[in-house]
């Protein structure tokens, strides 16, 4: 095994960019075969989490609507409340909820309405997709079955909500979200997953048909000459007399009025190139920026890396470390509590808030380091960012992030299967502590939990880390060079091009299906069965005859045939679809009132009937799901009560 800590020189050649794989996979010949499978779809996206809001799914699914549209394909959006009414040329059919007010600000408890089955037959989608189903799909997913059974249904994992429940202190809900999860994922033919460590995860957990869609990276929008040094200026991380040679500012965080098709051209070297940075001393002006991105929140793990900064933010002579500081970026329900911790320990954090487009992007290239302490991810999409602006990063050996960083070359990761050997005293060299070949903990929460033993272990370890980081500056820009080189292949196209094969795999099953079954059923006499169905009864006797029965206990009683019944029927599924009958015999003997004839206005009636008992059923689980709602908003204060202690 070669020495992490060495790495090759990077490549004087200009590597292949996200742009460049988009135009070859567009590019990519197909056979005649191929082709006809590539007609355009119309997809049904049924979600429980949609923009304006921001988060790693809405990014992801507006990217995947954006796709869509730019190769053709038509979609519709089935989600919470929103202010939008088409979003990529998407129409956006929107329904209310109960919010979750003391639990996740942002989301709620959305219920389904009649209208999503209306625009879905309006729509007739060739698929269906299911995003982080489980509550407003769990609604959805029967009711689909129900109307559409021969629709493919796909569904799509990115949150790990089982975790969750474990980290806002409802431990007990962790078995029960799993078994959600799994039934609900268990319904569709297809479940996408964003990276292979979270697909084994949910393997074990006994998911199945489980595909990888991975996402991808805007190479253009977060790049190493975003660099705003005038940025760094406002974090106190340079010196205000700046070098005349040095490029002039981007974009200024706070400015938010100047256009940037107005600022001056980067004279940066190019990306894939590493940027040379100064031997720092203990005297110095300059800082290191360590920069987290995401949502501010203690599920993020954030405790881990405020414990672990402290001492960071002074400089240290001993080992010629310069003085580190700390960013974030980034807003959410534990922000305040966050700034006062760090106010707290003197360590001169700053929180920018949110930041998005060019101001996110100077935000990341203007960093040195990333800090990423989160094991609840599944892909971990600013982490990619973060690589593709040029910067290494300092997480954990977790789901999703695991996939991304490569320990010793792209970054550093924390093993969380070393903390009872460090515990111990057994400790090696931060570069050299991963072993990719030990399986991830399935009870991190309990090793970072504030009142574990192992928790203090686990802030030493990753303050290590970081002061590594800080330290050795060549192993730093040759990990710079290798993340920038490693996320500018990853394609946005490709990405959004495995789960639209997806989709076209189970629409040709579709297709197959139904040429199939238009084959069997196609009428051939000879071939199908002709039943005769002969009804009698005991025929009232005539006055003669009850003398006759009377003198005679033995004589049979008269029958008389009176309804013969011929048709054909083809069975599929156990259902006659097809018969003919005479009935006027048995009119004669019921009375013309009693009979229902087999006519198209009675099998209306039949159809109408069957709508109205879907409808009463429709009405009946949302009444419950109502007060459900209900009854979970009037706990809301025990809740946050529960949540805050």
């Amino acid at each position: 095994m070669t020495d992490p800590t060495t790495l090759p020189p990077p490549s004087t050649d200009r590597p292949l960019s996200g742009r460049d794989l988009d135009a070859l996979e567009k590019a990519r010949p197909t056979s005649g075969t191929a082709s006809t499978e590539r007609r355009p779809l119309r997809i049904a996206i049924v979600t429980e989490n949609f923009l304006p809001k921001i988060d790693g799914v809405t990014r992801t699914l507006a990217m995947l609507l954006e796709h869509l549209q730019a190769e053709g394909h038509e979609a519709m959006v089935l989600g919470p409340a929103t202010p939008l009414k088409t979003y990529a040329g998407a129409e956006v059919v929107a329904t209310k909820g109960i919010p979750l007010l003391g639990v996740y600000r942002g989301l709620g408890l959305n219920f389904l309405r009649p209208r999503f089955i209306r625009k879905l037959r309006e729509f007739k989608p060739d698929v269906i997709q299911f995003t982080d189903p489980i509550w407003l799909c769990a609604q959805t997913i029967p009711m689909v079955q129900l109307y559409f059974p021969d629709t493919p249904l796909v569904s799509s994992y990115h949150t790990n909500l089982a975790m969750y429940a474990t980290l806002f202190g409802f431990s007990w809900l962790t078995p029960i979200m799993w078994a959600l999860q799994r039934s609900l994922h268990g319904r569709c033919d297809l479940s996408f997953c964003p990276s292979p460590s979270t697909a084994r995860m949910l393997e074990e957990q006994g998911f199945e048909n489980l595909r990888i869609w991975p996402r991808g990276v805007d190479v253009e929008l977060f790049r190493p000459q975003a660099r705003d040094y005038a940025l760094r200026q406002s974090w106190g991380a340079e010196p205000h007399d700046l070098d005349a040679d040095r490029p002039s500012p981007r974009v200024h965080a706070t400015d938010s009025n100047r256009s940037v098709d107005d600022l001056p051209a980067l004279a940066l070297p190019p990306p894939y190139t590493p940027v040379a940075v100064p031997h720092f001393t203990a005297s110095g002006p300059s800082k290191l920026v360590v920069l987290y991105v995401g949502r501010i929140s203690w599920e993020k793990n954030l405790r881990l890396l405020i414990e672990a900064f402290r001492g960071l933010q002074d400089p240290d002579p001993a080992q010629n470390r310069p003085a580190c500081q700390l960013i974030f970026v980034g807003d959410g329900p534990a922000r305040a509590e966050a700034e006062s911790l760090c106010a707290a320990y003197g360590l001169g954090a700053q929180f920018l808030g949110f930041r998005k487009g060019e101001q996110l992007a100077a935000a990341y290239a203007s960093a040195d380091i990333f800090a990423f302490p989160s094991f609840t991810e599944t892909f971990g999409q600013v982490v990619s960012e973060a690589q593709a602006s040029g910067l290494p990063v300092v997480g954990l050996r977790a789901e999703g992030v695991s996939d991304l960083v490569e320990h010793g070359k792209t970054g550093l990761l924390l093993d969380l299967n070393e903390l009872t050997a460090c515990a111990s005293g057994a400790r090696r060299a931060p570069q050299q502590r991963v072993s990719d070949s030990r399986a991830i903990p399935a009870d991190v929460h309990a090793l970072l939990d504030l009142n574990a033993s192992s928790f203090p272990v686990a802030v030493d370890m990753y303050r290590e880390l970081l002061k590594y980081m800080a330290i050795d500056h060549e192993h730093r820009r040759n990990m710079t060079s290798a993340a920038y080189q490693v996320a500018s292949k990853r394609s946005w196209y490709g990405a959004m091009e495995q789960l639209v094969d997806g989709y076209r795999e189970l629409s040709a099953l579709r297709t197959k299906r139904h040429a199939e079954a238009a084959t069997q059923d196609s009428p051939t006499l000879s071939r199908v069965p002709t039943v005769e169905l002969d009804v009698i009864c005991d025929a009232p006797a005539s006055g003669a005859e009850e003398v006759a029965a009377a003198s005679s206990a033995t004589t049979t009683p008269k029958r008389r045939r009176l309804l013969r019944l011929n048709g054909v029927l083809r069975r599929t599924g156990g259902n006659i679809r097809e018969g003919s009958a005479t009935l006027q015999p048995l009119r004669s003997w019921l009375g013309a009132s009693s009979i229902v004839t087999a006519e198209p206005t009675a099998v209306a009636m039949k159809h109408g009937e069957k709508q109205l008992l879907v409808r009463l059923l429709e009405m009946i689980v949302f009444v419950s799901l109502l007060y459900l709602g209900v009854s979970c908003l009037s706990r809301s204060d025990l809740l946050t009560e529960v949540l805050v202690a």
